[in-house]
């Protein structure tokens, strides 16, 4: 099997990413296929974790707190592997999930790809979408409002606009050519700008149906101020970017 490379960035998530890298041992046959690099945002936080199971596995200290989109442009400096996934500290892995991700990338690699995320009850979560507006913005934060997940097309494959960057999983050639992440944005909207700069250029952002991974939402900016300052700025530079334009002018 080719080599997929792993990213993930860890604030403190130490835990969780044993529980994922644990995960991922218990579903995936071959784990030696796997190149795993961390990123530690906090520079000491996380220990030294075996790198046995795997093909290699390296660990990046920040001396001073990075984005989240230069975090994982840093690491695909590392990537040795023909395919590259971000994906967050807190999913758990309840399925194989790279064996049929990769075998829709190789018939065709022109495509950024994610399974379903879910909660732990299954439902599923609102980890894609079409285009954002800045008055639905307004509109998701209201009382009474819920998310109404894609229709998938007869081969279960949902066609959103963007996918949230807790899983990307891509060929190593995709994120090279779209020059990564834009590290202007520190933390949201960088994986809105990303599939929307990769629908731009002619990719295809899918999500498989018939695949899911457990994810645990913190919802970080609607809990804390600063977390609701990044979002908002990190929106207003969206909506002004003439990637936001293009993309409106296509629909």
């Amino acid at each position: 099997m080719p080599l997929v490379t792993i990213s993930i960035v860890s604030h403190g998530d130490a835990n969780k990413i044993e529980r994922l890298l644990t995960s991922l041992q218990s579903h995936e046959l071959d784990t030696k296929r796997f190149q795993i690099v961390l990123t530690d945002n906090l520079e000491k936080e996380l220990p030294e974790f075996d790198p046995s199971p795997w093909a290699s596995l390296n660990i990046l200290r920040n001396s001073t707190p990075l984005g989240f989109a230069q975090n994982h442009n840093n690491a695909f400096q590392l990537a040795q592997g023909e395919w590259f996934a971000i994906i967050n500290p807190d999913l758990v892995f309840e399925q194989s999930v790279f064996g049929k991700l990769l075998d829709r990338l190789q018939a065709d690699w022109n495509m950024i790809l994610a399974p379903y995320i879910v909660d732990k009850s299954g439902q599923v979560q609102d980890s894609f979408r079409r285009l954002p507006t800045p008055l639905e913005l307004i509109w998701r934060r209201l009382p009474g409002y819920k998310f109404e997940a894609l229709e998938p097309d007869r081969d279960g494959l949902v066609h959103p606009d963007w996918i949230a960057g807790m899983f990307l999983f891509m060929s190593h050639e995709t994120y090279r050519k779209l020059g990564g992440m834009d590290a202007r944005y520190r933390l949201y909207f960088e994986d809105v700008d990303f599939c929307t700069r990769a629908r731009l250029a002619g990719i295809k952002v899918l999500v498989d149906t018939h695949l899911h991974i457990r994810h645990d939402a913190q919802r970080s900016s609607r809990k804390r101020f600063y977390y609701l300052l990044l979002h908002t700025q990190s929106a207003w530079r969206f909506f002004s970017s003439p990637v936001y334009r293009q993309a409106r002018m296509r629909i």
